[in-house]
């Protein structure tokens, strides 16, 4: 039995009556020479990769009055069968067919009486191809551990144990005579540190102002300062979901050229996409759009892990309202630079450290009402942020299961409500491959915005190699 940390539970009291806060991944496969592959083959492929997946056996015990965060067992009444599902989409079985399954998987809560986590293999795709979709709860997994997850689940690579694991055993659930006796000693354990972080966060956050003040580029605050746009109007059940891809080695170019980061380019891009897609549909602001940008807190060197979640966000602007495409992305660049700059400062560790001791007895409560203000909030209000973005680095080459080569690999994380558009990317071989989740009011046309992220791209390629060549005419006339 371990405890959850601050940042799993919170994903956990976010899990709410239409809003389903689960991670998906879908992996299409090409067909294999044998026909295709089938619930057992998936079923026997799981079996031999738990021990890689600890999480997969790990059950949620809630602490008796909300005294604590949640609590891991290792499931006594563990069945393989129970996580696995079986699915044929719709025909023609194009990428709109396996899109709407997506959406259709994405809208169902997980049952949290079970390990928090599902596969369904998918028949039925053009072309003898299948997919395999996997849905975990974000309590599970952070980007880094996702990524350990999916090349155990996405390949037949054999891998040396997962460093700090015990061998499973199950375990007896815990009475709520030891839930309770375990919250409080916990409890005792931070409040013996609990004084030197009040400490921690004074210095630090006495820090960031002093630095705020004295900043060239103005950041974002964390919380209403973003315009209200169609993506905060986000509140039923139903989800959509589109997909795009675009050439590692083409934003690899515009990132030398243009003298920024791949996520720079990649938050450009999307910023392009997200002014096209709205003033297609005549609901672009005047102020520019806001977004989330996690960044990792991992230490240096540390082991591979498979489970948790260890990161916080920086908030900055997308500059939706600069027309100039290059002149958007050094807004965004320089931006974004001050606000991971600011996070470095406050330290990315520091929010986490106290959401592990707030208990869920406040917690949960104050999750339920930011969903309730989001839903009260006026249409001229400003919000907390516009779009959710979230950039992993994904294996160099496409990866092998059951023989055949893993054409294409998917992820994304959960909407919630309020910010109702989840982009997640991440480099797969030699594409960046984007997942586009939401709330189905929020983004009504799916397609229309994945052949935005296109065109933003383009846009964006075109702006910077006719700076770089008036550059260098300009080099050459001197």
């Amino acid at each position: 039995m371990h405890r959850m940390n601050g940042e799993d539970a919170g994903f956990l009291y976010m899990d709410l009556p239409g809003q389903p806060m689960n991670s998906q991944a879908v992996g299409i496969l090409e067909p294999g020479p044998d026909g295709p592959i089938t619930l057992a083959d998936l079923r026997r492929h799981l079996e031999d990769r738990l021990d890689q997946l600890p999480s997969f056996r790990w059950r949620v015990v809630r602490v008796p009055l909300r005294l604590h965060h949640p609590v891991y067992v290792p499931d006594p009444d563990f069945d393989l069968d129970f996580h696995l599902r079986i699915a044929t989409v719709e025909q023609p079985g194009g990428d709109a067919e396996l899109n709407a399954t997506f959406a259709s998987i994405a809208e169902r809560h997980l049952d949290q009486r079970h390990p928090l986590w599902q596969v369904t293999l998918v028949n039925g795709l053009a072309g003898g191809r299948q997919a395999i979709i996997a849905k975990y709860q974000h309590c599970m997994a952070d980007g880094v551990a996702a990524l350990t997850t999916f090349s155990r689940l996405y390949s037949d690579q054999d891998f040396p144990p997962l460093p700090g694991v015990p061998p499973w055993a199950p375990e007896p659930l815990p009475g709520r005579a030891a839930l309770v006796a375990g919250a409080l000693r916990d409890h005792a354990r931070s409040a013996v540190g609990l004084p030197r972080l009040i400490r921690t966060t004074k210095r630090r956050t006495d820090a960031v102002k002093r630095r705020r003040a004295d900043a060239e580029t103005a950041v974002p605050g964390f919380s209403g300062q973003a315009p209200r746009c169609a993506f905060n109007d986000a509140f039923t059940p139903g989800r959509t979901y589109t997909r795009a891809a675009l050439p590692l080695d083409g934003v690899k170019a515009v990132k030398d050229a243009a003298g920024v980061t791949v996520n720079d380019v990649v938050l450009a891009i999307l910023a392009g996409a997200t002014r096209r897609y709205l003033d297609r549909h005549h609901e672009l602001p005047a102020k520019p759009l806001l977004t989330s940008v996690p960044v990792s807190s991992e230490p240096a060197g540390a082991p591979v892990r498979q489970a948790g979640n260890r990161f916080w966000s920086f908030t900055t602007t997308l500059a939706t309202d600069v027309d100039d495409p290059l002149e958007r992305l050094r807004t965004i660049s320089a931006t974004a630079q001050e606000a991971k700059a600011q996070l470095e400062v406050l330290g990315v560790d520091l929010m986490p450290a106290w959401l592990d001791v707030v208990p869920p007895l406040v917690a949960q409560p104050g999750a339920r009402a930011l969903v309730d203000r989001l839903r009260d909030a006026d249409a001229d209000d400003d919000v907390d942020g516009s779009i959710l973005i979230s950039n992993i680095r994904g294996p160099s080459e496409p990866w092998t299961l059951f023989g055949r080569v893993v054409e294409d690999l998917y992820v994304d994380g959960p909407p919630s409500n309020g910010v109702g558009l989840n982009v997640m990317l991440w480099s797969y071989g030699p594409r960046l491959l984007f997942g586009v989740l939401a709330f189905a009011d929020a983004l009504q046309h799916p397609e229309s915005f994945s052949a935005a992220i296109t065109e933003a791209y383009e846009e964006l390629s075109r702006a910077v190699a006719s700076d770089a060549e008036a550059v260098g005419a300009g080099a050459t006339t001197t």
